[in-house]
């Protein structure tokens, strides 16, 4: 790409010194011509140089509408890199973060006035906060908290935030500015609304010190872009909502068992390579139809809710639990031995035992049973580990019966 340059360049200047040579060439034709004819030679050469300073206008504004032509197929060509580059971060990279300064870099790329960037993100209280900025200092980024109301975009458009607005320095003149920034002041702005769906996500904006440094060209530009993210953005949500609903139980907020089931075959072929241990742990809610039937299904879904998250308190961040199926919670301890595991779960029986919940204005003690099998004594894959688990278990529950 850069020898192409270097080429495309090279003809140009060599285009341009022909012109001139010619142009000379000319000049000194018309001189020449004064000497040998004197002024009977006049007309012609008025002609001759009228001629020249039309040829010389046209080259100029031909090599003007060049530069401009170039310059546009720049900022395509980096627009349509920007969008498929943006979109790929947005759909395939877990960090957010980097999506955000992946676009501040392109759009510096485009905009090279732009002193400063940023993409703001909307929070739940109604204040922006960066997401990610261009040129801005730490501590002006880690104090910023900017009401929604007070931003550029909401006070030029009165509050009806819908498209991507060019702010130029007349109009600052009358807008109110909570963060001025610490060395310079606004001049001339482009603020993007950033929407997923219908719900206002954030803001891109880029800044400059520098009256008229945009143009309505450049808004379209930003417009253009505004638009591609916000359907990467929107793809994203969607996508990792769809994860979100395969990975997680949506009443106890374990994994659900789908997803337990594909962790347990990481874990089990791990296992077999490093010749590790590991327990396996059934529970059975103990009590649930009493609870549907007493007090309401409501008053069951709680007593799920509340026996799920004592289970998860209890392990370690390298153990895997999910819900097994309606009562029931499955659970994997890495390398832990059985003794500790039952110490554990023993506290949590003391716990619910010590400390009844109230459905309505009775009380309730939680409880379950469990069973326990250890890999590879009592078996080898998932379903002879948890048969061995709920035999155990079903004994249990037989005997708080």
């Amino acid at each position: 790409m850069i020898t192409d340059v270097l080429s495309n360049g090279t003809r140009t200047w060599t285009g341009f010194v022909l012109v001139a040579i010619t142009q000379l060439g000319l000049l000194i034709t018309v001189a020449l011509s004064f000497s040998f004819f004197g002024m009977d030679f006049a007309p012609f050469a008025v002609v001759a140089i009228i001629c020249l300073a039309l040829a010389n206008t046209g080259l100029t504004v031909l090599y003007l509408s060049f530069r401009s032509f170039k310059e546009s197929s720049r900022r395509m060509r980096l627009l349509a890199e920007m969008n498929v580059q943006v979109n790929r971060e947005i759909l395939l990279n877990e960090d957010i973060e980097l999506i955000y300064r992946t676009i501040l870099d392109y759009l510096f790329s485009i905009f090279d006035k732009a002193k400063m960037g940023s993409v703001l993100i909307l929070g739940d209280d109604g204040y922006l906060r960066f997401a990610s900025s261009r040129g801005h200092t730490e501590d002006f980024v880690e104090k910023f908290r900017l009401k929604l109301e007070d931003c550029f975009l909401y006070q030029e458009t009165g509050g009806s935030i819908k498209e991507t607005r060019l702010i130029t320095h007349e109009t600052f003149a009358r807008i109110f500015t909570m963060f001025p920034p610490e060395t310079w002041e606004y001049q001339s702005v482009i603020s993007a609304p950033l929407f997923i769906g219908d719900r206002l996500f954030g803001l891109l904006n880029l800044d400059s010190d520098k009256p008229d440094s945009f143009n309505d060209e450049d808004v379209r530009i930003v417009e253009r872009f505004r638009a591609q993210i916000e359907v990467g953005l929107l793809a994203r949500e969607h996508y990792r909502s769809s994860i979100e609903r395969y990975h997680v139980d949506s009443l106890t907020g374990l994994f659900s068992r789908r997803y337990f089931e594909d962790l347990f075959s990481a874990t089990l072929d791990r296992a077999g390579r490093y010749n590790e241990t590991f327990v396996v742990a059934l529970f059975d809610a103990d009590g649930l139809k009493y609870v549907n039937d007493t007090f309401g299904h409501l008053a069951g879904d709680q007593m799920l809710i509340l026996i799920a998250k004592a289970i998860r308190a209890s392990c370690r961040k390298s153990d895997i639990i999910g819900r097994f199926g309606g009562d029931e919670f499955i659970a994997v301890y890495h390398v832990a031995g059985t003794e500790m595991i039952e110490k554990n779960i023993a506290g949590i029986l003391s716990s619910f035992r010590a400390k009844p919940v109230s459905f309505g204005d009775k009380e309730h003690r939680l409880s379950f049973s469990y069973g326990l099998a250890r890999f590879p004594e009592d078996g080898t894959d998932l379903d002879s580990l948890t048969e061995a688990a709920d035999k155990r278990l079903y004994a249990m529950k037989t005997k708080h019966r």
